[in-house]
């Protein structure tokens, strides 16, 4: 039991640290992009009334994540009830968001599975074959993505010049330099000092080792289950597609909320992209690498004096409220199942 609270206890540490990281960054690039004419325009244009339906895409992306383990579970012949599988699915969602590279996502949900009665085998066969759903959906839509992409993209000079601002380095600097300042991250350098020449290279390597194991064991498990349970099969891949559409809507529906039409489907990329990116930072919430990077690539679709603020509404649905809402479903779910 003591064990089992000092891991509470972490994954609360370093989701805060996240909540401080993401927040200093988005304030940021809301203070480089803003500009006198902005707020007025703000006022007269923007329904702050609607803001907190952005929420709603994230309830519908965690209902369809708990639908699809629970449908998942069945099929191993290790039914779970349906809000047993709800709160561990968005446990797991928590466990991404706090944790340096997401790590703690699988670490979360197969201990959790494995306190259910579900094996580590099986729960690792699950996660593989829901991964596996989750890459056929985006490797369907791509190729719509970069095509409605390419159509937004302009790649003159005089474009770049004005979306890149050298302050843009100091938002790169200051979260870095925040995490740099941690005690046990300086012990640990200090120990190795080989370990920084090779860090970038090794999680690289790392990466793509595990993906390639992931893929392979998502691709046998999901072909196990399609020779048994092809409708569910099907139905899990529709409420995959229905889970990412979702989560990734937040975005284009916070540009829309200001008041500038824009075709979702780049975005849909974009964000892909950026998500992948910040796992390969070592740090809480990927560093503030989602804020600052998305804030280089969204004066190419949007205007810039409203870059800061889609940001902001786009982070504190996409991550301050997973942090708050899926870490009080996390706590819950990690005292109930912990306390034997």
């Amino acid at each position: 039991m003591k064990q089992a609270e000092l891991n509470l206890r972490k994954f609360t540490i370093i989701a805060i640290q996240g909540l401080v990281i993401t927040v200093v960054v988005s304030s940021l690039v809301l203070l480089f992009t803003l500009d006198a004419e902005t707020v007025g325009e703000l006022k007269n244009q923007v329904n702050w009334m609607l803001v907190p339906l952005l929420a709603l895409p994230v309830l519908v992306s965690w209902t369809c994540n708990g639908l699809r383990f629970w449908l998942m579970c069945r099929c191993i012949g290790n039914p779970l009830s349906l809000r047993r599988a709800w709160s561990i699915a968005v446990s797991s969602e928590f466990g991404v968001m706090a944790s340096p590279g997401g790590v703690g996502g699988t670490a979360v949900r197969l201990g959790f599975l494995k306190r259910s009665g579900i094996s580590f085998v099986h729960g690792g066969s699950l996660l593989a074959a829901d991964v596996f759903l989750d890459l056929l959906f985006f490797v369907s839509i791509t190729p719509f993505a970069l095509y409605a992409l390419l159509q937004y993209l302009s790649f003159d000079k005089t474009s770049l010049a004005r979306t890149w601002n050298p302050l843009w380095l100091l938002l790169l600097l200051i979260p870095i330099a925040v995490y740099a300042l941690r005690k046990r991250m300086f012990q640990s350098v200090k120990k190795n000092e080989q370990m920084q020449k090779h860090r970038v290279a090794g999680r690289i390597r790392l990466a793509r080792q595990k993906a390639l194991h992931g893929f392979r064991q998502g691709k046998t498990a999901t072909a196990l289950i399609f020779r048994n349970h092809r409708g569910v099969l099907l139905i899990n891949f529709m409420l995959s597609a229905l889970q990412f559409t979702a989560r990734y809507s937040i975005l284009p529906f916070a540009i829309w909320l200001l008041g500038i039409p824009v075709n979702p489907l780049p975005l849909i990329m974009m964000q892909g992209t950026l998500f992948m990116i910040s796992m390969l930072v070592v740090a809480p919430g990927g560093g503030g690498s989602v804020e600052l990077l998305a804030a280089l690539a969204l004066p190419q679709l949007m205007p810039t004096h409203l870059v800061g603020v889609a940001i902001l509404l786009w982070r504190i649905f996409t991550y301050h409220f997973y942090l708050l809402f899926g870490g009080a479903v996390f706590a819950a779910t990690f005292r109930k199942l912990m306390r034997d």
